[in-house]
């Protein structure tokens, strides 16, 4: 029998309006894009959790650099936790409160996003690069708080991004994902690890998760983590990941990674080999304590750009900071 997890995702997917859910508040219908701007070494979110049955929207986004490292001092950072949801809202069809606006133009393909306030505008198309895999992930790692369904999806984005009356271009590469099920919280004891993409051209890209194999070891331990699931393209062909390895090389005194390795083997037995330099970091909190860093990378030797988002639970990364500060 195929589950929900196996099947095929379809444009449906991309809607809340077919399928049934429960009555619990915390259904959680979330969804993420991205972009960067590498030459300035920017990065920036465009982020959705829709609670329909709260019949309110959490979101935000968010633009840093290499200069500043936190929502109060990166390039900009606004979030706002009780939108109210209008009777037409829909996953990727809404207008905010907070000036986020976003709209579908053909799922599973393309959207329009926009974001309007006194010192930051943006408006961007996001174009997915091929159908999104319904990703196999267990509940082994932790990961089942992303709820019954998750997928993940790279594309490209262009449009402008206005920050202090600047405007500035936006050409790139990115990845989008949506996430549907159960999502009560607050959440402790999660595995940590961390997400990593990459897209080096239409033939080579990848985008996977990983957990630590022991989530309360300190930071600085040495930690192999085992790659959860994911996807990668090689030679233009696109196939889940089922088995790898991810290695944070070097770390910043506070945890903040500097060089991230991945060996990858997809269900068709290939291997990819990628290597990042990390560019710059935001520290954000939500389900995990989140180190979200835009990476250039090496993949299978071509040259790319992506992220490495490195994930601890709260209390590990706290522990670590506060030593770091010289407090308890």
């Amino acid at each position: 029998m195929t589950t929900d997890m196996e099947r095929e995702i379809t444009p449906e997917d991309d809607s809340f309006r077919y399928h049934e859910r429960p009555d619990d508040p915390f259904w959680n219908e979330s969804g993420l894009f991205g972009f960067m701007i590498p030459e300035r070494k920017i990065d920036g979110y465009f982020y959705v959790w829709h609670r329909p049955n709260m019949n309110l929207t959490s979101a935000g986004v968010a633009l840093w650099d290499d200069k500043g490292m936190e929502t109060h001092n990166c390039l900009y950072s606004e979030w706002f936790h009780f939108n109210p949801m209008a009777p037409d809202t829909d996953m990727f069809d809404f207008e905010l409160g907070n000036g986020m606006r976003c709209k579908t133009i053909e799922p599973l393909k393309q959207y329009r996003l926009g974001y309007t306030s006194d010192t930051y505008a943006l408006d961007l198309l996001w174009t997915g690069a091929y159908q999104p895999p319904n990703l196999h992930y267990s509940g082994e790692h932790g990961f089942d708080i992303y709820g019954g369904v998750h997928y993940e999806q790279l594309g490209t984005v262009t449009g402008t991004i206005t920050l202090h009356g600047e405007t500035i271009p936006v050409d790139c590469h990115h990845f989008r994902d949506h996430s549907r099920g159960l999502r009560p919280g607050p959440a402790h004891n999660l595995p940590g690890g961390g997400f990593d993409f990459a897209w080096a051209s239409e033939r080579t890209s990848f985008a996977v998760t990983s957990a630590r194999p022991d989530p309360r070891a300190p930071v600085s331990a040495r930690s192999i983590d085992q790659v959860s699931y994911g996807h990668l393209t090689k030679d233009g062909i696109t196939a889940h990941v089922v088995d790898g390895t991810r290695e944070v090389l070097d770390r910043e005194v506070d945890g903040r990674p500097r060089k991230v390795a991945l060996h990858l083997i997809d269900e068709l037995g290939r291997e990819m080999h990628a290597e990042s330099e990390v560019q710059n970091c935001l520290k954000w909190h939500s389900i995990w304590h989140m180190q979200w860093c835009l990476a250039s990378w090496d993949v299978d030797g071509e040259s790319g750009w992506g992220e490495n988002q490195d994930w601890f639970d709260i209390d590990v990364i706290r522990a670590h900071q506060r030593q770091a500060l010289g407090s308890r």
